[in-house]
C-alpha cells in the first residue's frame, strides 16, 4: 500500500513539472506567435492592395493611351468643353420654356456705382445675382 502512495506522489510531481513547462512554453511563445499571425495578416492586406493598385495602374495606362491620341483629345474638347472647330456649325438644344446660358447672361444688368454707399451697392449686386 505504501508503494502505491509513493508512486502517486511521484506521478503528481512529474505532472506538476510537465504543467509548469507547458505554461512556460505558452507564455514564451505567445508573443512571437501573435507577431507571426499579425505579419501574415499584414502581408495578405498588402497583397490585396497591390492587386487593386495593379488594376488601377492598368486603367490609368489605358487612359494615357487614349489621351495621347489627338482625335480623342478633340472629341473630349468638343463634348466636355463645348469647343468647335473653325467651320463647324454649332447647335444648342434648349428645353421648351427654358433659357440657354447665353440668354441668362444677357439679362445681367450693370450696377450703378454712382448711387448709394458701397455696402448698398454690394447688397444690390447680391440680390441681382440671386435672381
Amino acid at each position: 500500500m505504501r508503494a502505491n502512495v509513493l508512486r502517486n506522489r511521484s506521478l503528481t510531481g512529474r505532472a506538476l513539472v510537465l504543467a509548469v513547462l507547458v505554461v512556460l512554453l505558452v507564455v514564451l511563445l505567445a508573443s512571437p506567435l501573435h507577431r507571426y499571425f499579425g505579419s501574415r495578416s499584414d502581408a495578405a492586406g498588402a497583397a490585396q492592395t497591390l492587386q487593386q493598385d495593379k488594376v488601377k495602374l492598368a486603367e490609368l495606362q489605358k487612359q494615357l493611351q487614349l489621351w495621347s491620341d489627338p482625335g480623342y483629345v478633340q472629341e473630349q474638347a468638343r463634348s466636355q468643353l463645348q469647343y468647335a472647330m473653325p467651320g463647324d456649325t454649332v447647335y444648342v438644344v434648349v428645353d421648351k420654356g427654358a433659357q440657354s446660358d447665353i440668354q441668362k447672361t444677357e439679362k445681367v444688368q450693370a450696377i450703378d456705382v454712382t448711387t448709394g454707399s458701397w455696402n448698398e451697392r454690394l447688397w444690390s449686386s447680391v440680390q441681382k445675382a440671386a435672381s
